[in-house]
């Protein structure tokens, strides 16, 4: 089985490196031992093996992230695993930590692995990095598929990670009931946009939005949101006595995928300690700031609670759940939303939007 691995890493090496040239750093690109499509050409493997020495785990953490992401081992020589534990006490312990294990000594190399598919007009590539405790590339090769029962290419592209999302779900739903719990288990509101695609692009795909998200929030919440604040306590002390935003946050929002512009959602509670809810919309295209005041045209008066966002959104919207505000992989695409209640205009003028005049000046 080890040979025919080799040999089919070796059959379609340089089709799989052309591909992953512009996505691979060049200290991993040179590392590669090779990969292999699928039948339709639009999914591959492909591995990269890279020695690693003791004090060195900076160098690879720049490359893989491994501060923030965990890491996972292949553990081929005795007693490894008993390595990787730091000992409380006589029964308690802990594992140590990635670069603790690199600069023992433990971990000899990491073995990278790229699962990919071509979806939405580009490629969809999944890395993932294994540390192993050898440097024995034959021998980590053949961990890979010494329980492989099936033919390689079947092994590897009928994996759950390649089944259609919502038909992945659906199996999970019944399993879970095999365990008799019988509740609603809905698909992910961020694995929606994904249905009738495979799991592995809604992976690769939900995970690079929600990089995106958090860093375009960070930035409005600098350089829009703070200054705002700023300014209406300054102006408005009584009004603007406190303000916070839903889940411990300062403010919320609501992104479209495009990031073009985003809705700023939090509650303002004034002197008599009566909250309301302030809705605020940054367009980057004009690079001005205005406050959304469709709901002071048409009312709304309950009292805010933890989903008032959407009780209020939900009947000029497709706005049905929280996640939209308080998960990072969850965008905002609804046109009819955005272009009929929020960017309308009558004669070259928004109907709900007011310009904020005063912020940035």
């Amino acid at each position: 089985m080890l040979e025919e691995f080799v040999l089919l890493l070796e059959s379609e090496k340089d089709k799989v490196k052309q591909v992953l040239w512009p996505h691979v750093h060049e200290k991993i690109y040179k590392r590669l031992i090779g990969g292999f499509f699928d039948d339709t050409q639009k999914r591959f493997i492909a591995f990269a093996f890279m020695p690693i020495k003791k004090s060195m785990f900076y160098e690879y953490d720049y490359l893989f992230e491994l501060s923030n992401s965990g890491h996972s081992g292949i553990y081929l020589l005795p007693d490894t695993s008993e390595k990787t534990r730091k000992y409380i006490d006589g029964n308690t312990f802990q594992h140590k930590t990635a670069e603790e294990l690199v600069e023992e000594g433990i971990y000899k190399s990491i073995l990278v692995s790229y699962t990919a598919e071509y979806d939405f007009n580009e490629w969809n590539i999944l890395r993932e990095c294994t540390f192993c405790d050898t440097n024995d590339k034959t021998e980590i090769l053949k961990s890979k598929v010494n329980r492989t029962q099936t033919k390689l290419k079947d092994y590897f592209f009928k994996s759950s990670i390649f089944r259609e999302t919502l038909e992945r779900h659906q199996d999970h739903i019944k399993f879970i009931k095999q365990k008799h719990e019988n509740r609603e288990m809905p698909l992910p509101t961020e694995m929606r946009p994904f249905v009738g695609h495979s799991q592995l692009v809604a992976f690769v795909r939900t995970k690079k939005a929600s990089k995106l998200n958090q860093i375009f929030k960070d930035y409005i919440n600098k350089a829009i949101f703070i200054p705002l604040i700023i300014k209406l306590k300054t102006r408005y002390p009584k009004e603007y006595k406190n303000v916070e935003g839903f889940y411990g946050q300062d403010c919320n929002f609501l992104i479209p995928s495009h990031r073009q512009f985003c809705l700023i959602i939090f509650i303002v509670t004034n002197n008599q300690k009566n909250p309301s809810l302030k809705f605020y919309f940054y367009n980057l295209q004009e690079n001005k700031l205005y406050e959304w005041i469709y709901f002071l045209l048409h009312p709304y008066t309950a009292e805010p609670d933890y989903d008032i966002i959407v009780k209020m959104l939900s009947p000029i919207s497709t706005l049905d759940n929280m996640d939209y505000v308080s998960k990072l992989d969850c965008n905002f695409d609804d046109d009819k939303f955005w272009e009929n209640y929020v960017l309308k205009k009558d004669d070259d003028v928004y109907i709900y939007l007011k310009n904020m005049s005063f912020i940035g000046n």
